[in-house]
């Protein structure tokens, strides 16, 4: 900021008076702490730590999210991501002491911006593929299936870590039209790969 024209005509030569306040602007310029805080809080792309609490906040989601534990002997029709098949998992041995797990700030921005999606998505096949290629992109397929008997399917074409399965089935981020039941499925790229008629699944 220029202070000179500030300065009254009569002061305006004064070294010691210019030297002061020139100090002084110097000392209150708040132009790098604006700075600062747009780029770790008010943008959300460069947004970190408290920054991106505040973003949490504004879509309503949580940086502190409960983990699915591990996978246990189940079947297919439990619908979600931890069943296993016998010799696969261990039956569960009650719940564990805490399963709550801090996303780091990569994850919570995913996370907040696949919520934002979700807060302005119409349910739509197309709007809710368009959440999942943000929420887990570079990692692989990630698409919904409408199964026409008032269901869809969450289909991953990869094995998400135990942190995505609890952001697609704890957070609440996936969104699931009113009166729609939802199942999950993992296919595997490699078995596709070796599946003559692609039909496994």
């Amino acid at each position: 900021m220029d202070i000179q024209p500030t300065i009254l005509s009569q002061y305006a030569n004064s070294s010691a008076l210019c030297t002061i306040l020139d100090a002084w602007r110097q000392a209150l310029d708040p132009a790098s702490t604006i700075d600062r805080w747009y780029r770790l809080v008010w943008n959300v792309q460069t947004a970190q730590g408290y920054g991106l609490d505040v973003w949490g906040r504004i879509v309503g989601v949580s940086r502190v999210l409960t983990i699915t534990p591990g996978a246990y002997l189940g079947w297919r029709e439990a619908s979600d991501l931890t069943e296993e098949g016998f010799n696969q998992a261990p039956w569960y041995g009650g719940s564990d002491a805490s399963g709550n797990f801090r996303l780091t700030d990569e994850g919570f921005r995913q996370l907040i911006y696949a919520k934002a999606l979700a807060n302005i998505s119409d349910g739509s096949i197309v709007s809710i593929n368009k959440i999942l290629a943000t929420l887990f992109s570079g990692q692989g397929t990630a698409y919904v299936r409408d199964n026409n008997d008032m269901s869809m399917t969450y289909i991953f074409n990869f094995l998400p870590t135990d942190v995505q399965i609890s952001i697609i089935q704890n957070s609440g981020v996936l969104p699931r039209p009113s009166g729609v039941g939802v199942e999950y499925q993992i296919i595997d790229a490699a078995v596709l790969k070796n599946d003559f008629g692609g039909d496994i699944s």
